[in-house]
């Protein structure tokens, strides 16, 4: 069966069912492309120009910071070597439009540094001398950038141990024997260290060498060779006598001339004002100063005749005058007297034994138990200093006399503190107030025309300046002690003198033989003498007199014997050479040494410094308000 193929036909269908032609679509892709590419491309520029100029900032600030901190550095190299350099007032200019330098001796780019300096915070030095360098770097532009750097400069209460040279009479001096310092040490001559070796906690340095390097050990390194230190001169410290004078502080002491003799003394006393149990609070420091004509000056001091072993003025020992009393102190010299005896039969002695009391040597009265000796003045020894009927009594801490036989107490003659009316009448009139609130013009300094014993607790911060020797008395101690956990740096004791400064040998603080015994008695409420202090003997050095002699095993000190107990310093020693506190075999004291840290934060009140400055504090300063003569007086205010 055949079949007719018929031909194809082309299809029709409707004309929406065929596809069109997308003319123009690849142009807009190709456009969306371009302009994609296009903005990328512009990205990258912008990033790229960003970046330039980012960098370019990076490197002027980098620029403008390298020039602050050289010109400051400049600045400050200039202070160290120039005492003139900080003006008394107002602001001087080191550098103007000056052109710095890199290490490779090429010119910093396009910045130019103005530099000024100027003292900045009270100008009175009470509180350290500070000053500020302030650099102002600038460019073409216009821009700026201006760094302000503080310095105070170094004070000499900083260091632990300060020497001009390390010999004693000529012989050199060896650090040894396991000693250990704590805190900074200087000198200006050779340091040498003993095959016993010694333990330096802070910084040693030197201007020369150190020798026996091996045998010491120092915990934060050492330095040789540095420029040498100068101690202050008279003429630096001549305002102190002002400062003095301006609160009521200045005095002229009867005696100028060797420890041996000194006729004056001032005892320091802190008194609990506000009845809190304690006398810590800032307004409780005093002090009180007797004085005695030159020839009553072994009185003064307390002093024990070596000649004949013995001291009946200012030792003695205690008796009731009443049957319920309290004991009273009679000094030796008076016990020959009937109506001593009297008082003692009235207190419950037997008539007989008194007789027997009122002729006893003063030998055999020191040597009873409980025998006591007083420095010149003290109320305790109201026998010696009140004439007739008035003299015929005992001594306690209250029976003050103002004007006695031998020597009188300078009267305060500002105004009084309600409070010490009741609580200390009998000598209210007497305590000079450290605290500002009560004496309005105190600068913190004490100044002696004149050599001047010391002791006492202290409250608060003082520098003591004498023209003459300076002996501690008694011990010397602040009213919270410096080892406590609740010592805030709230007392300091700084002492100056342009002469030598002594631990006493007198009847207080040595242990001395009683002729009819032979023995060694101690004669204080405590063997051991306490000394918290930064002192600075600018004669010759600190020492005790007499550490040679006496007794060599009559105390101990932790666990060793020996003659005069522990010397026991809180605070700094500096001194032209070192002075001797005791023997090898015993004779003397003791060393144990501690360092007082707030004499680095805190010093003494116009303590002398060293000269150098050292970096305190850095500001960054808005260059767009900045005006020197603004800065500079708006960082002065003034004493």
């Amino acid at each position: 069966m055949s079949h007719t193929i018929s031909p194809m036909l082309p299809f029709r269908g409707r004309a929406r069912d065929l596809p069109r032609p997308r003319s123009g679509s690849a142009l807009i892709l190709v456009l969306v492309f371009t302009v994609a590419l296009a903005a990328l491309a512009m990205s990258a520029i912008f990033l790229s120009s960003n970046a330039t100029l980012l960098g370019k900032s990076y490197d002027r600030e980098r620029d403008f910071k390298y020039a602050t901190e050289e010109a400051l550095a400049i600045g400050k190299s200039r202070l160290n070597n120039d005492a003139t350099a900080v003006p008394d007032s107002l602001w001087d200019t080191i550098l103007f439009n000056a052109n710095l330098s890199t290490a490779d001796t090429n010119s910093v780019p396009n910045v130019t540094v103005n530099l000024f300096v100027g003292p900045t915070g009270s100008t009175t030095g009470q509180f350290g001398r500070f000053a500020s360098l302030v650099a102002e770097a600038r460019d073409r532009q216009g821009s700026r950038f201006v760094r302000r750097l503080e310095v105070t400069q170094e004070s000499f209460a900083k260091f632990a141990y300060w020497t001009t040279q390390e010999t004693n009479s000529g012989s050199p001096i060896y650090f040894g024997n396991g000693d250990n310092l704590w805190g900074p040490v200087w000198s200006n001559d050779t340091i040498r260290i003993a095959a016993s070796g010694a333990h330096f906690h802070d910084v040693v340095g030197t201007s020369k060498v150190i020798t026996g390097k091996s045998n010491g050990i120092f915990d934060k390194g050492y330095t040789e060779g540095d420029d040498s230190i100068k101690l202050p001169s008279n003429a630096m410290l001549a305002k102190l006598a002002a400062y003095a004078t301006t609160g009521g502080t200045n005095f002229t002491s009867p005696s100028n001339s060797k420890s041996a003799t000194i006729a004056m003394r001032i005892e320091f006393v802190a008194v609990d004002l506000d009845g809190d149990g304690d006398s810590t609070d800032v307004d409780e420091g005093f002090f009180k100063v007797y004085k005695s004509t030159t020839a009553n000056s072994g009185y003064v001091r307390a002093d024990f005749d070596s000649a004949t072993a013995a001291n009946d003025k200012n030792c003695g020992d205690w008796h009731k005058v009443l049957p319920t009393g309290p004991l009273v102190f009679f000094p030796a010299a008076i016990h020959n007297n009937a109506w001593a005896a009297t008082l003692w039969v009235a207190g419950g002695m037997a008539a007989g034994t008194a007789t027997t009391h009122k002729t006893a040597s003063v030998n055999t009265i020191m040597s009873g138990a409980g025998a006591r000796c007083y420095l010149g003045g003290d109320p305790h020894l109201v026998a010696l200093e009140r004439s007739g009927v008035a003299g015929q009594k005992g001594g306690e801490d209250s029976t003050f006399t103002a004007t006695g036989l031998i020597g009188s107490w300078s009267q305060w003659t500002g105004t009084i503190d309600s409070r010490l009316a009741t609580l200390r009448p009998w000598d209210k009139n007497y305590l000079f107030p450290l605290y500002r609130g009560l004496n309005a013009n105190t600068k913190g300094v004490i100044y002696v025309g004149g050599s001047t014993g010391v002791s006492g607790t202290l409250r608060g911060r003082v520098t003591l300046y004498a023209r003459g020797s300076l002996v501690y008395l008694d011990d010397m101690r602040y009213a919270t002690d410096p080892g406590s956990s609740t010592f805030k740096c709230s007392d300091i004791f700084g002492v100056l003198t342009d002469s030598n400064i002594w631990i006493a040998d007198n009847a207080v603080l040595s242990p001395h033989r009683l002729a009819s015994s032979g023995s060694y008695f101690n004669f204080d409420d405590t063997k051991d003498f306490y000394m918290h202090s930064v002192i600075m003997a600018l004669g010759t050095s600190f020492g005790v007199e007499r550490y040679n002699v006496g007794s060599s095993n009559t105390n101990g000190c932790e666990g060793s014997t020996n003659g005069r107990g522990c010397l026991y310093l809180t605070g700094g020693l500096i001194q032209v050479s070192r002075g001797a506190v005791g023997l090898l075999g015993g004779e003397g004291y003791v060393k144990r040494y501690s360092y007082d840290r707030c004499a680095v934060v805190n010093p003494p009140p116009y303590f002398p410094t060293t000269g150098r400055f050292i970096d305190n504090r850095f500001y960054e300063i808005d260059p767009v308000r900045f005006n020197v003569s603004t800065l500079f007086n708006s960082l002065t205010p003034g004493p």
